[in-house]
């Protein structure tokens, strides 16, 4: 029995990337969709699910961009499916609704949901598998083993990506393993959809994996630190309303030396907040635009007290980058000789910032994990992982990666 089948469908037509993903599959274990926001949710879910039968879990959302290795590089206006098949797999999947208004509660609701549905759709007894890894593998070689994956799908116009996190940190472990990315709408701004076993929107979709394979996460992101930065002084939320005691925006002119503060701008030169952890790395936190009472809008939180740092990049530290985002994942995985599948979760203005370099993403995962490996992902509209010292958090400009080894824990 082989312990891992990826089948993938990349197409303008649902039924045709849905039988793509699934040829070679008898009983799949669960199906992810990414789609176009000019696609009907509610009919990609009913024409998927009169394929696949009653009893598959599907999940997936809304995007501004869809990903694949079928194609060439991120393709608009289309949709992707990834089908898992594996005896080492089971998943549950939880919804938290009503998210703008309700975020903890949401957060709670949709930890218990997919989390008795796993319990609902245990395949494999763990302690048999333990027991073996134990026998066959050195402890330390067991330190990477996750034996639980959390999988977020946020509503990306929500804003409650933070206030959501702080409710799920309530109940899980803070080694609990948490990736995923928010839904788009091809920067409509209007609305986004999420999919889990129906279709929803101000809502989270949360999907627990208990796998025996070994998976790895990471995240970076191709920006590096400038000399210039500034203090919060005042801000609530995702506004940021002075820098230094002097309104934000002036500030934010006059370090980046333009007279006027554009997307342009911002994707060329963003913000960085360095990490408390162990290993001070610089997360992204991306203004969206300037106000006239003076203040800056980012696309997550910013507390006051916080140093922003103007963060820049160039054409090869954007492909270095990406290079080590892909071995941070693979060294988390335990090092599996085998890939089996790769989830992306791209920030759209990354994705934009590639474009204007001209770089492929695809040529440089498919030239370290090779031409093969299936590949599914989305442009998001921010990212949910952990920085190398476990600090958990909603990002932007950033990849988060979740990556499934071919090889079982006790290999």
């Amino acid at each position: 029995m082989k312990n891992l089948k990826v089948g993938i469908g990349h197409s303008n037509c649902v039924e045709t990337a849905t039988r793509d993903a699934l040829k070679g599959q008898k009983n799949p274990t669960f199906i992810l969709t990414f789609f176009s926001s000019i696609f009907d949710p509610n009919e990609i879910y009913f024409r998927i699910r009169s394929i696949v039968g009653k009893n598959v879990p599907i999940i997936g959302n809304s995007t501004a961009g869809e990903i694949s290795n079928v194609q060439g590089d991120c393709e608009t206006h289309s949709i992707v499916v990834m089908s898992i098949e594996s005896p080492f797999i089971n998943v549950g999947v939880g919804v938290g609704k009503n998210l703008s208004h309700h975020p903890y509660q949401a957060a709670e609701e949709a930890l218990k949901e997919a989390y008795k549905s796993l319990d609902e759709n245990k395949r494999l007894t763990t302690m048999n598998l333990l027991q073996s890894a134990f026998i066959k593998k050195s402890t330390f070689d067991l330190l990477k083993t996750k034996l639980f994956v959390n999988v977020l799908l946020f509503d990306g116009l929500s804003a409650r990506e933070e206030d959501f996190l702080r409710g799920l940190t309530r109940h899980l472990g803070k080694e609990t393993v948490l990736v995923g990315g928010s839904a788009g709408d091809d920067l409509k701004f209007n609305k986004t959809y999420l999919i889990a076993n129906g279709v929803y929107s101000d809502a989270t979709v949360l999907m627990a994996m208990n796998t025996y394979l070994k998976v790895g996460t990471a995240m970076g992101h191709p920006y590096y630190p400038t000399y210039k930065g500034a203090l919060v002084t005042s801000s609530k939320g995702r506004v940021v309303y002075e820098l230094d005691g002097k309104p934000a925006s002036e500030v934010l002119k006059d370090l980046l030396n333009v007279d006027k503060l554009t997307p342009e701008v911002f994707a060329k030169y963003t913000i960085g907040l360095k990490s408390t952890d162990i290993f001070n790395e610089y997360v992204i936190k991306s203004p969206m635009y300037a106000s006239e009472d003076g203040s800056v809008a980012f696309y997550a939180e910013i507390p006051k007290g916080a140093f922003l740092t103007i963060m820049k990049t160039d054409e090869e530290y954007l492909i270095k980058s990406l290079r080590k985002t892909l071995h941070d994942a693979i060294r988390d995985a335990g090092s599996p000789k085998k890939i089996g599948a790769l989830i992306i979760f791209n920030c759209i203005l990354r994705y934009l910032l590639k474009c204007d370099y001209k770089t492929k993403d695809l040529d440089i995962i498919k030239d370290i994990l090779g031409e093969d490996i299936p590949i599914i992902g989305f442009n998001t509209y921010g990212e949910q992982g952990r920085t190398l010292g476990g600090s958990l958090g909603h990002y932007n400009q950033t990849s988060t990666i979740l990556l499934i080894g071919d090889e079982l824990i006790n290999e």
